[in-house]
């Protein structure tokens, strides 16, 4: 698409970490539902049909899905548009969405990530069925998913509910010799936090995280990796 030729520079960078707010899973793609749902944040109730609409008209290789390019489209086609005010403001102050930053690299390279609270609720509900059979995770499990407080608990310090749920996600991808457990020194949560976002990267999955977020705990930055690692999660299905 060689749209981007009517915006300028600017206005191309704001769309790009608009298009990273929206695509959780950081696979390059954005659904009509995602779509919808910021439209639906922001109080443009727009009917179902003009999404699809919107969605057909710039959906050019019609894989039902918005890639980058595709979305330079929409804010082209919607530049002078009220609908393209509201979605600016959307991408920027959105109702009900918890903007994720941190003091890791995330945050240096100015990029952020957002989780909508149906979207907290359904990784919780993930994190829940995909640890529900193993016995380690009993004592942090059903997470609830109306609240953030597993990404705040002291819990999380160790590092094994992460490390349990890349397990989980390709079996007998961590080497559980190498984890530490019981009483923990500082220097032991670290150790284990390292070698979590290490795994984490090695399995796929996108993590701008770093050991000291989860060590601290940096509650917003613990949200980002359990999202990714849903993300990485949600494509063996």
């Amino acid at each position: 698409v060689s749209m981007s030729g009517n915006i300028t520079n600017e206005e191309l960078e704001e769309i790009k970490e608009g298009f990273e707010k929206i695509d959780l899973n950081s696979n390059g793609y954005i659904n009509t539902s995602e779509l919808g749902e910021l439209f639906r944040e922001i109080g443009f109730q727009m009917p179902g049909y003009k999404i699809r609409e919107i969605i057909q008209s710039v959906d050019l290789d019609k894989d039902g899905q918005i890639n980058f390019n595709e979305f330079i489209t929409i804010f082209t086609d919607l530049k002078n548009d009220d609908v393209a005010q509201s979605f600016k403001k959307a991408l920027n102050k959105k109702e009900g969405i918890l903007a994720i930053g941190g003091t890791s690299e995330i945050s240096s390279e100015g990029t952020q990530h957002s989780i909508s609270e149906a979207e907290r609720f359904a990784f919780a509900n993930w994190i829940n069925s995909s640890l529900e059979k193993d016995p380690d995770c009993q004592q942090f499990l059903p997470i609830n998913p109306n609240t953030d407080a597993l990404f705040k608990d002291k819990e999380i310090t160790s590092s094994l509910p992460v490390l349990d749920l890349i397990d989980a996600i390709q079996p007998g991808s961590v080497n559980f010799e190498l984890v530490k457990t019981g009483s923990l020194s500082d220097e032991d949560k670290l150790d284990n936090a390292k070698y979590a976002v290490s795994m984490a990267r090695k399995i796929g999955t996108k993590v701008y995280a770093l050991p000291e977020d989860l060590v601290e705990p940096n509650s917003k930055m613990v949200m980002t990796i359990f999202a990714c690692l849903m993300g990485r999660g949600m494509k063996r299905v």
